[in-house]
């Protein structure tokens, strides 16, 4: 945010702190809620270092923003944790040895560009299409997994998770038998409580690892997607492996989080539940209205930084402005959706906007559409009985997460 941005911005009493707690589990924040009733699309934020911007919360002008190339994504403020000294630490590390070079989400065209480029073959849509019956063998092990489990089995741990990580692996080109070393690893990247130090030491095992993997892809090439990056020639080796880390942090997590809390909304709706279960030919739609019904990205995940003087909605954006575009908010307009607040897996939910839109949207959608609907789909066929064992146990997300959505589902069938 510029200087004359920050002026101005210091000068705006009116601006509101958002806070993403939910007095109810599939409600958006209550101050969120309030937006949206209001009507407006743009209101003044005030970010948690103090800064004031613009929070977007209508469906057209979020769209609208995440596709004009005015909105940048340099200089934008930083994501905010509950322990931001822990999360600094390892920010720096990983900026000064390299393994943000391939951070497409903080890139502009033509840098964006020129990584997408390495990434899309394999993620379009008739690629995918020619994994699904490799998605469907994880699946199917996995289902093995949990029902070889004692009750309650905690379905993020023996569903959700192992099937959004594995498919990624498999996809990446990642050998079946080094997979248990890095979901370890993964594991203890998102242990709490563990120090800054600690997840340090297992980040540089983690790029050592992806180190090897890609010197080795470039000795003997395979049908994989980290093979098609090494031959494209676009990208170099640090560049490679910091891309390689965005996807599987992006890539995993938020596939994961819709994976537990799509079923956990499926759960808690029994009339939607019966009406997948009678007609499995509804998944697709399914998807989608899951997908803009929960919306599992946190406010503050998508924010810009205005490079010009910007009109939107009658309101000029002025240029350096902090702009936070609210997924959330914009899959609840009532003036795109009918009764929002409602899951209605017959809807469709078409035209959401949990991928994102323009340039940025997320890169495997596609890949995480298939996930979610070979993996639910299955789920619902082999655990007819599948149900919630406490609802006191469930376990939900923090709300200074990036991403929304539940930690821990125990559940019997």
């Amino acid at each position: 945010m510029t200087g004359t941005a920050r002026e101005a911005a210091a000068s705006t009493p009116d601006a509101i702190t958002l806070s993403m707690v939910r007095e109810r589990i599939f409600d958006p924040p209550a101050e969120l809620e309030k937006l949206l009733r209001s009507g407006e699309t743009l209101h003044r934020l005030r970010f948690k270092g103090g800064e004031v911007g613009w929070l977007v919360t209508g469906y057209d002008a979020a769209r609208s923003v995440l596709n004009d190339p005015r909105f940048s994504l340099r200089e934008i403020p930083p994501l905010h944790t509950v322990e931001p000294a822990k999360h600094d630490a390892i920010i720096a590390m990983m900026r000064e040895e390299g393994l943000l070079r391939g951070d497409m989400l903080t890139m502009d065209p033509p840098e964006h560009a020129r990584f997408r480029q390495a990434i899309t073959p394999r993620f379009a849509l008739r690629s995918v299409e020619r994994f699904e019956a490799e998605v469907e063998e994880i699946v199917a092990r996995c289902l093995d997994d949990l029902a070889a489990s004692a009750q309650p089995a905690d379905l993020v741990r023996t569903f959700a998770a192992p099937i959004s990580f594995r498919s990624q692996c498999a996809l990446l080109g990642v050998p079946e038998q080094d997979i248990p070393m890095l979901e370890l690893i993964g594991e203890t990247n998102r242990n709490p409580a563990l120090t800054a130090d600690e997840v340090i030491a297992a980040t540089r095992e983690f790029r050592a690892y992806l180190d090897e993997v890609v010197a080795r892809k470039r000795r003997e090439p395979g049908d994989d997607l980290i093979s098609d990056i090494v031959e494209g020639g676009v990208l170099d080796d640090e560049e490679i492996v910091g891309l390689l880390v965005l996807l599987f942090v992006a890539g995993v997590e938020t596939t994961e989080s819709m994976l537990a809390t799509g079923v956990f909304a499926l759960l808690t709706h029994e009339d939607q539940l019966d009406l997948l279960r009678g007609d499995l030919t509804l998944m697709k739609p399914a998807v989608e209205e899951l997908m803009r019904y929960l919306t599992v990205f946190n406010v503050g995940t998508l924010t810009r930084t205005a490079t010009d003087d910007v009109e939107l909605d009658g309101v000029v954006i002025e240029q350096g402005a902090w702009v936070s575009v609210s997924l959330l908010g914009a899959n609840r307009d009532g003036r795109r959706f009918r009764h929002p607040d409602l899951l209605d897996i017959e809807r469709g939910g078409k035209g959401q906007v949990g991928f994102g839109h323009g340039v940025h949207v997320c890169s495997g959608q596609h890949l995480a559409r298939l996930e979610l609907r070979v993996g639910i789909a299955r789920l619902l066929e082999r655990f007819p009985r599948l149900a919630i064992a406490r609802d006191e146990d469930v376990v939900l997300s923090g709300d200074d997460e990036v991403t929304f959505g539940v930690k821990r589902l125990p559940v019997t069938w």
